[in-house]
C-alpha cells in the first residue's frame, strides 16, 4: 500500500517525461526505428515504450537478433540526437516544483539514462541547471538504471544519505534503482499508464511533492 507523499532532504529526478517533456522528439525517434524494421508503432503505447529499455522492446519483436538491435538502436538514437534538442520543453509543474524545493534548501539531482552532456545542455537551455547539485547520466558510471549505481553516485556527489532521499521518475526502472539504492521512491504517472511499480507514492503532477510543505 502506498504512503502519502512526504518531505525529504534530497530529491533525485529522472529527466525525460519527469522533468522535461520530450514526447515529440522521442516519438519521432521511436517511429523512425520501428519503421526501419517494419515493426508496427502503436501511439497508444507510447508511455509503455519510453518506460521500457530499447533492448527489451526490440526483443519482443526480434528476439535474439543482436546485429539487428545494433542497427535499430543506431536509427533511434541518431534520430533522437538530430531532433530532440529542438523539441524538448520543461513541464509547467516542474519549474514550480524545482524552484520551491531549491528555495527550501533541498538537495536536487538528476539521474537519467541520457548522456550527461545532453542533460547539461537541456537544463541550461531550459534555465534550470543551477538548481541541481549533481547530474548523473548513462556515461557517468558503468551501470544504468535499474542498477542502483547511478542513484548511489548522485547521492554521493550531493553528500546525501539514502534514508533521507527520494528517487522520482516515470519508469519502473526508476523505482527499482531507487529502492535498490535504499531511497524512497515516487512514480510520476503523467500518461495514466500507471503500472504496478511498488513505489512508495504515485503523483500525476510534480507539485504534489510540495504538499508536505503546505500542510
Amino acid at each position: 500500500m502506498e504512503r502519502p507523499v512526504k518531505e525529504y532532504r534530497t530529491y533525485l529526478f529522472d529527466l525525460d517525461n519527469t522533468v522535461v517533456d520530450s514526447r515529440h522528439g522521442l516519438e519521432i525517434s521511436l517511429r523512425a526505428g520501428f519503421g526501419e524494421f517494419g515493426i508496427p508503432y502503436d501511439p497508444s503505447r507510447y508511455d509503455e515504450y519510453v518506460a521500457t529499455p530499447l533492448r527489451e522492446t526490440w526483443d519482443l519483436h526480434r528476439p535474439g537478433d543482436v546485429c539487428g538491435f545494433r542497427e535499430f538502436y543506431a536509427v533511434v538514437m541518431g534520430t533522437y540526437d538530430r531532433c530532440y534538442m529542438d523539441s524538448v520543453e520543461l513541464f509547467p509543474d516542474a519549474r514550480e516544483c524545482l524552484e520551491a524545493l531549491a528555495a527550501a534548501g533541498k538537495g536536487l539531482g538528476i539521474v537519467s539514462n541520457s548522456y550527461a552532456v545532453h542533460i547539461e545542455e537541456i537544463l541550461i537551455r531550459l534555465d534550470v541547471r543551477d538548481v541541481f547539485g549533481s547530474l548523473v547520466g548513462s556515461d557517468s558510471c558503468s551501470h544504468r538504471k535499474p542498477d542502483p549505481q547511478p542513484v548511489m553516485l548522485c547521492l554521493d556527489e550531493l553528500g546525501a544519505e539514502p534514508a533521507s532521499a527520494v528517487m522520482v521518475g516515470d519508469s519502473p526502472n526508476d523505482v527499482k534503482a531507487g529502492r535498490r539504492a535504499g531511497t524512497d521512491t515516487v512514480f510520476v504517472d503523467r500518461g495514466g499508464w500507471c503500472p504496478e511499480t511498488g513505489s512508495d507514492a504515485t503523483v500525476r503532477d510534480l507539485r504534489d511533492l510540495l504538499v508536505p510543505f503546505r500542510r
